[in-house]
Order: C-alpha cells, then structure tokens, then sequence
C-alpha cells in the first residue's frame, strides 16, 4: 500500500473534524451528536494508526493538508467542549443534590405547608 492510498481516509478524517467543529459551535447541537462524530473520528484514526504500524507513513503535503488543519480545529473546538462538559456535569451534581434533599427531607420541601414553613421531622 502506498502513501497516495491514505488520502481518502484523511480527507474522511479531516472531513469529520470539521463537521464535528460546526456542530460543537451550533448552540442547539446535541452532545449525543458529538459522540457519534468523535466515535466515526476514531474509527478512522484506528485504521490509520494500522497503517502506520505497517510502516506507511505521511508524506509532508499529506500532513500540510490533512492533518495540520484537523489539529488546528482540534486546538479550537476541545476547550469549548470541555466547558460544555463541565457545565453538564454542575448541571447533573445539582439536580442529584435536589434528588438527595427530596428523598431526605420527603418531599416537603415542594409541597404546600399551611403554617408557611415545613417541620423538620428528620431531628
């Protein structure tokens, strides 16, 4: 297998990278639909690392004009979806904090009390 052989798996790959950069910065994009283009991203990176096990490697244009602009989106796209994954694991620990209070306190805490406080029964 020669080097011009690996060209469709990196444009595939560089491909990807770049949708993958479009739907991190859509707003309204679903992180399942990250995962999904994180998980076909690797697939290709997976046959490419067997290739270069193999002993293929990249010529020096293959890397100008593949993989240079995927690590430039690369660099771009992975702080905003570590912001994104830490704003979603806030949002998970307070809503198991609330679950922990509900189950801890019975509910009274939502429910309506006549006297405008709730009894802690709990002491």
């Amino acid at each position: 297998m020669n080097t011009s052989s690996l060209d469709p798996l990196l444009n595939e790959l560089l491909g990807l990278t770049v949708l993958l950069e479009k739907t991190v910065l859509d707003e309204e994009s679903d992180p399942e639909k990250w995962i999904e283009l994180l998980d076909k991203r690797q697939e290709v990176m997976d046959q490419l690392s067997g290739l270069f096990v193999k002993g293929i490697s990249l010529t020096e244009t293959q890397k100008q004009t593949y993989f240079q602009p995927a690590y430039e989106v690369d660099k771009r796209i992975i702080p905003i979806m570590d912001r994104e994954k830490k704003k979603l694991e806030s949002q998970i620990a307070n809503v198991q904090k609330n679950k922990i209070v509900n189950q801890q306190y019975g509910g009274y805490g939502t429910s309506y009390s006549p006297h405008g406080a709730f009894f802690d029964k709990k002491k």
